[in-house]
């Protein structure tokens, strides 16, 4: 955890107040993105995974893994499957992963590797031993010959399956964190720069729609969603129109120690999450907005326990069972009592919860497609 940085992003925490135009809220029709060519195997198919940053100074990151069928978890499998390897030292962070193509694509920041394994045997297939600006935030996959790595400094065009790293894009020169491909549209999430939309058979700069904080869910309705420091903005990604809903809190900016973004959707309700968290000191409360309902904001949809406190992500939807994954640990700041919490997604009811202990510092649920 680089719990060292957080305390001048509090200090410099970003609020601002912003119009956005108004938007033809018409449906889109939503798609399919990292669909996979056939169904994955392996003993980690039925399941998904916890990226964990890892004890910093102390060890590296690693996955554990969540067995729908047996209703156990298993930690620190990324180890298991391959003896003598690691997912960065114990200075770098494992702050992000997902499921493109089947494989599981594992970026480490901080002068961490980007290694590609097979999503249902875990089995290391390929690494980039150093990633552009030596700071590997995320990986978008595009088709089977290449995908896009934000890093510290912008976003590279990877190669595929090879992983060669190409000429950074232009149009971002800054902190870059989240992306989602929707459409014919790329959009970036960037400090200075602000969501970047790219054109995707280009990869041009096609719109710039200035600074936000929480980037991206896709919406049931088709749309591409973030959040600004006080309001939650709805992008067309077919006429990139926008339009916002003002939001009852402050979204805190990410910026500093960035980490995968706390927003997800739903694909069984017309239903946004976000968690609101305080800075980089975790929060407890998660709110949901029904698309075209700014009511349904008034009030938290989920509490979480006390003493319990939101950390990485926080949380995420799982479309294979209608579940919001939510992790969190014993501290706002650092804790090593971990917990796993599985809730319903449409009546916000607690399902299950598993604890394990150790420095793991939770900071992303991974899914399989």
């Amino acid at each position: 955890m680089k719990i060292k940085h957080y305390f001048p992003v509090l200090v410099a925490a970003l609020t601002f107040l912003h119009a956005c135009k108004k938007d033809d809220n018409e449906s889109l029709t939503p798609t399919t993105i990292g669909a996979n060519p056939a169904a994955i195997t392996g003993k980690y198919a039925n399941g998904f995974f916890i990226a964990n940053e890892g004890w910093y100074g102390h060890g590296s990151g690693d996955l554990h893994f969540y067995d729908y069928s047996a209703d156990t978890l298993r930690l620190n499998v990324y180890a298991a499957e391959n003896p003598g390897k690691t997912l960065g030292g114990s200075t770098n962070t494992l702050q992000f992963a997902t499921v493109f193509r089947n494989k599981l694509y594992i970026v480490v920041k901080a002068g961490g590797p980007l290694v590609v394994t097979d999503a249902g045997t875990l089995v290391e297939t390929a690494r980039l031993t150093t990633t552009p600006d030596n700071d590997g935030h995320a990986f978008l996959g595009l088709d089977s010959t290449k995908g896009l790595l934000t890093t510290g400094g912008g976003v590279y065009p990877i190669t595929l399956p090879g992983l060669v790293a190409g000429t950074k894009l232009p149009g971002i020169n800054s902190y870059s964190g989240d992306m989602i491909k929707v459409g014919n549209y790329i959009f970036v999430h960037a400090q200075t720069e602000g969501i970047v939309a790219y054109n995707a058979a280009t990869l041009t700069v096609a719109r710039n729609f200035g600074v936000a904080n929480l980037c991206f869910a896709q919406g049931k309705d088709g749309a591409v969603y973030a959040a600004k420091s006080d309001s939650l903005l709805r992008i067309n990604p077919t006429t990139l129109a926008r339009s916002a809903v003002k939001l009852p809190f402050t979204i805190s900016s990410p910026w500093g120690a960035w980490r995968h973004s706390a927003i997800t959707s739903s694909t069984t309700d017309s239903t946004i999450f976000i968690v609101r968290n305080n800075g980089f000191m975790g929060g407890t409360t998660l709110y949901r907005y029904v698309i075209g309902n700014t009511a349904s904001l008034a009030t938290p949809f989920i509490t979480l326990p006390t003493g319990q406190y939101f950390y990485g992500a926080g949380a995420a939807y799982d479309k294979h069972n209608n579940t919001l994954v939510v992790t969190t640990i014993n501290g706002p700041y650092s804790g090593s009592v971990n917990t796993v919490l599985r809730y319903n997604a449409t009546t916000g009811a607690l399902i299950n919860s598993k604890v394990f202990n150790g420095w793991y510092f939770p900071a992303m649920p991974v899914f399989q497609p």
